[in-house]
């Protein structure tokens, strides 16, 4: 810095005194600005926490649809888990008639099918996708009156399953 002038030297030297002063500034800024900002991260970190517990701990819908039942299927009494699955269609079966003429019956009763086999008609209500919506429907139907009305599960058009009423309606 020979070739500089003693003025111009004590102008950077201002200028260097200065520039240490705004660096001093900026860090103590940094540092205030960090320790105010930790406990943002701290809560974000908590409420991202909270939120992946209750998203993960939410049964699922395979769980909430599931059922624990009795179930009768080949004369014997089963202990099962029904789970939802494609092909199941439930109804309400809500009696089985020998000679019965059901041709006074009306189509108010909406989605109502009668199934024989050998002389015996099941009238049954409903047809189903879900277990859900035939656990409602059967308790619309019991409150009416069919007190052993229960549900039918059927797969490919064959009786795979019987579910009563005590154990079909939720309390």
């Amino acid at each position: 810095m020979e070739f500089l002038s003693p003025k111009t030297k004590e102008r950077i030297a201002k200028l260097e005194a200065e520039n240490k002063g705004f660096r001093l500034q900026l860090e103590q800024q940094d540092s205030t600005v960090k320790s105010a900002r930790w406990p943002f991260i701290v809560i974000t970190l908590l409420i991202g926490a909270l939120f992946l517990v209750w998203k993960f701990s939410k049964p699922s819908a395979d769980e909430l649809s599931a059922i624990k039942v009795e179930m009768w299927k080949d004369g014997s009494l089963k202990d099962t888990t029904l789970q939802p699955s494609f092909g199941i269609e439930y109804s309400i079966q809500v009696g089985a008639f020998n000679n019965l003429d059901y041709s006074a019956l009306s189509s108010d009763f909406g989605d109502l099918k009668v199934q024989e086999d050998n002389g015996v008609q099941r009238i049954l209500l409903g047809s189903f996708a879900s277990l859900p919506e035939a656990q409602l429907y059967l308790e619309k139907v019991v409150h009416v009156g069919f007190e052993n009305a229960f549900i039918v599960a059927y797969k490919e058009g064959i009786a795979v399953g019987l579910l009563p009423n005590k154990t079909a309606i939720k309390k």
